[in-house]
């Protein structure tokens, strides 16, 4: 299978933690919420977790840039353009002060 990287910043924008106590139980919503954009894109596109495709990590995309990113092991190269080109950013997700969390734009 063939490694891709996907920056998180293109699929998500959600804040990586509530602004609520919670320690290591109340971190990397950011990961989280990119790994379910790209994962529902992919199946969308008709890719089938655990056979076409599967998320390895979270990660970095290189030295210079050292952005987070999303790691995925693909069963053919055609699927990373597909990814690219079908992965959107478009809904909005805020945390409230008491720790919710609102949609407060949907994905187009």
């Amino acid at each position: 299978m063939k490694e891709i990287n996907i920056r998180e910043s293109l699929a998500t924008t959600r804040m990586g933690h509530l602004p609520v106590s919670g320690g290591g139980l109340n971190a990397s919503y950011t990961t989280v919420d990119a790994v379910a954009n790209i994962c529902t894109t992919a199946g969308n596109l008709g890719l089938q977790y655990g056979k076409d495709f599967i998320w390895s990590r979270q990660g970095y995309t290189d030295e210079d840039a050292m952005e987070e990113c999303v790691t995925l092991l693909v069963k053919e190269d055609k699927y990373e353009t597909f990814l690219h080109l079908a992965l959107q950013n478009n809904h909005k997700i805020k945390h409230t002060t008491d720790g919710d969390v609102k949609l407060i734009k949907e994905r187009r």
